[in-house]
């Protein structure tokens, strides 16, 4: 996947998150726009979505659409384990 692209629902559950885990955030888009294959990210396909680590408690969840990641949610990792 060479295209990426941030929704709105990402920004508004990243609104949501404390201040250190937004910087951390912003820190893992960049780099997931500059290099999606770098080993921090943890990319990876998870069923009908694909997910990226942020931190061992945060992840983000992409869905894909004609041949684009389209990033629309970030959370903690419980919440992760229900969307998938």
């Amino acid at each position: 996947m060479n295209n990426h692209v941030v929704h709105d629902d990402f920004w508004a559950a990243y609104n949501n998150l404390p201040q250190h885990v937004q910087r951390s955030t912003l820190r893992k888009i960049e780099l997931l726009l500059q290099n999606p294959r770098h080993p921090s990210l943890y990319l990876k396909k998870v069923g009908r979505l694909w997910s990226a680590r942020i931190s061992k408690q945060y992840r983000i969840l992409a869905r894909q659409e004609e041949g684009t990641l389209v990033w629309y949610w970030v959370g903690k990792h419980d919440e992760y384990m229900r969307q998938i």
